[in-house]
Parts: C-alpha cells; sequence; structure tokens
C-alpha cells in the first residue's frame, strides 16, 4: 500500500475542494436547485455522490490495519449505495421528458451511464482486492481519476451553464 497512500490522500483532498465548488455553485444558482426534478439539481446530488465516494473511499484506503479483501468489501458496499443513490436521483430527471428524447439521453449519459462506467471499474478494482491481489488498486485508482473528470466537468458546467438557461 505504500506508494498508494500519497495517491489516496491527494485524491481525498482534491474531492473535499471539488466539494468546495460544487458548494459555491449550488450557492450562486440557490433558486435552481429548489425543485426536486430539477436536472441541474440531480447534477448536483449526482456529483456530490460522485465526490463522497472518492473522499470516503480515499480515506479508507489509507487506513493501516485493513486486510487488502476488507478493503475490497468495503469497495463493494460503497459502490451499491453510489449505484443506488446514482437511480434514486437519475428517476425523477429522465421521467420528465419534457424537452424530448434527446434531453433524456444527454441526462442519462452524465447522471447514470458514465458514472456506472466508473462504479464497474471500482467493482473490478474490488474483485482484485478481494483476491488479494494489490496490483488491483491500480484499477482503483483509475476508476478514481474516471470518477474525478466526471465530478469536475459537472462542477463546471453548475457554475457555468445555469445561468444561460
Amino acid at each position: 500500500m505504500g506508494d498508494w497512500n500519497l495517491f489516496f490522500a491527494t485524491s481525498a483532498g482534491s474531492a473535499a475542494t471539488l466539494v468546495g465548488l460544487l458548494f459555491v455553485a449550488t450557492q450562486l444558482h440557490l433558486g435552481v436547485f429548489k425543485d426536486p426534478a430539477s436536472r441541474w439539481g440531480a447534477l448536483a446530488q449526482v456529483t456530490l455522490t460522485i465526490l463522497a465516494v472518492n473522499f470516503g473511499l480515499s480515506l479508507f484506503l489509507i487506513m493501516p490495519g485493513f486486510t487488502l479483501a476488507a478493503r475490497g468489501d468495503v469497495v463493494l458496499v460503497v459502490v451499491l449505495f453510489a449505484v443506488y443513490r446514482g437511480i434514486r436521483i437519475w428517476w425523477p430527471v429522465v421521467r420528465l421528458g419534457q424537452q424530448g428524447r434527446r434531453h433524456r439521453l444527454a441526462q442519462s449519459f452524465w447522471l447514470l451511464v458514465l458514472p456506472f462506467l466508473a462504479y464497474a471499474d471500482l467493482v473490478l478494482g474490488a474483485t482484485g482486492l478481494l483476491q488479494g491481489t494489490l496490483a488491483s488498486l491500480a484499477t482503483v485508482g483509475g476508476a478514481f481519476l474516471f470518477l474525478f473528470a466526471i465530478a469536475m466537468r459537472n462542477a463546471w458546467r453548475l457554475v457555468v451553464s445555469v445561468d444561460q438557461e
């Protein structure tokens, strides 16, 4: 785990920083986020879930005293929770259908498809951890980077694009 501790510590700090950006974005456009079926509110919630997964798992993975299998178990539980939250957040927005099929597909892509691909990558890494493969931390780290890319794009859209509508 030695070399990975710095990566996961940096990941936790980066996630905390992006949560700050997310809070700024929501404060700038507070009225938009009051509607529970708002796509912007859903984007903010999905982004917060992604960053919470990154933050929580990063901190857990640098904690000493846990076996690789225990780390894999925790990653699987967190991914199950994140998938459940993702579906709960996505469903009210996609049900609206007020802006047509293309809009629903775009929302599904950013709210569900991309995060779920990253979560699938995390499951793959967790499976390797359950088998005791230290190299599977690279898969987990790659999934974290993928989740960060999604979160950064979402946070930026929340800061810049909400006013354009």
